[in-house]
């Protein structure tokens, strides 16, 4: 076989094979899971109080598992998810505060095939960008923190917007569900956090959760609902660093398509996130980093080796002065 022809049978079986992947084991390969924002995992802003903070989080997905088993990809897959996100939470009343968040996601996929009979191997790369699907969430606080009870309980609910495309194509063809920037469904979201201060070793205990119930896009498609966990420690360090250790973790249901489920989507994940803060009066800035503890997932599928992102907010006190008494 000639060298064009062997590049054309490779690029045509590497097609092949992404859809192969779709149905058989990539669903959800690129889906990294909820962006980690301080937002959501921190309690309710003070009244009168606007934060505003941009986050940028990479996801390196290099790891293949079969169910709990981690295995060499049979596709030669790697993958990767940038997000740039901006947020903001203003407190609207006494213990109660409006949160948002809307991501611009770069997602790539690429795949190898190796022809069998000559050897010669190529690589067809996948890929899009574009706006994601915002977040909007009402947060109360139920238990507000005092001195002699340093304790604080927070719900919240809210919903997923489809804010962004999913139906971006590539060769004439769309794109996966997971390489699409956003999901076209609405969801609707509902959150918690509990923090314990303990003010003699400079400690807060906090643990926070997320779960989210997918709806059905136009396409058919429905994202398993999932629920997001946090549970650690922070400890301040003195009055301007911090640093945390989180064990994250996510529970998620399979997809669903074309009147059935896909078989290799959902699972659990557990990671361990470390983080490290600066606060410096109304200005932060965090660099947090993340590694995979567990995996069981259902079928096989491509999970997130690491990821890296950094933080900066800073917080505006739109509270007027009280007026002097004469």
């Amino acid at each position: 076989m000639t060298t064009p022809a062997c590049c054309l049978f490779a690029f045509v079986v590497a097609l092949i094979s992404c859809g192969a992947a779709e149905n058989a084991y990539a669903q959800g390969c690129c889906t990294a899971g909820a962006s980690t924002l301080g937002g959501v995992e921190s309690g309710v802003l003070n009244h009168h109080r606007l934060s505003i903070g941009v986050t940028y989080q990479f996801n390196s997905l290099t790891r293949t598992h079969q169910e709990r088993t981690r295995i060499a990809d049979p596709l030669r897959r790697v993958a990767a998810v940038s997000y740039f996100t901006v947020h903001a939470e203003y407190g609207l009343v006494p213990r109660v505060s409006l949160f948002a968040a809307l991501p611009f996601a770069d997602k790539s996929r690429e795949i190898t095939v190796t022809n069998a009979i000559t050897g010669f191997s190529e690589t067809a790369t996948f890929g899009s960008s574009g706006i994601g699907d915002m977040t909007l969430l009402v947060k109360y606080q139920a238990v507000a923190p005092t001195i002699t009870s340093p304790f604080e309980l927070a719900l919240g609910v809210g919903a997923g917007v489809p804010t962004g495309g999913f139906t971006k194509e590539q060769n004439n063809a769309q794109l996966a569900i997971d390489l699409q920037p956003g999901t076209g469904a609405t969801s609707l979201v509902a959150w918690w956090y509990l923090m314990r201060a303990v003010p003699s070793l400079g400690l807060r205990l906090i643990a926070s959760g997320t779960y989210r119930y997918a709806g059905t896009n136009f396409d058919g498609y429905r994202i398993g609902d999932e629920i997001i966990t946090g549970l650690g420690l922070v400890y301040a360090v003195d009055e301007n660093f911090a640093g945390s250790l989180l064990l994250r973790s996510r529970f998620a249901s399979q997809d669903y398509a074309s009147r059935r489920i896909l078989s290799a989507t959902g699972g659990t994940y557990h990671d361990l996130m470390a983080s490290v803060s600066y606060e410096d009066g109304p200005s932060h800035l965090r660099a947090f980093g993340q590694l995979p503890v567990y995996r069981n997932v259902r079928g096989i599928q491509l999970t997130v080796a690491y990821l890296l992102g950094v933080e900066f907010g800073y917080t505006f006190d739109l509270s007027e002065e009280e007026p002097s008494a004469e």
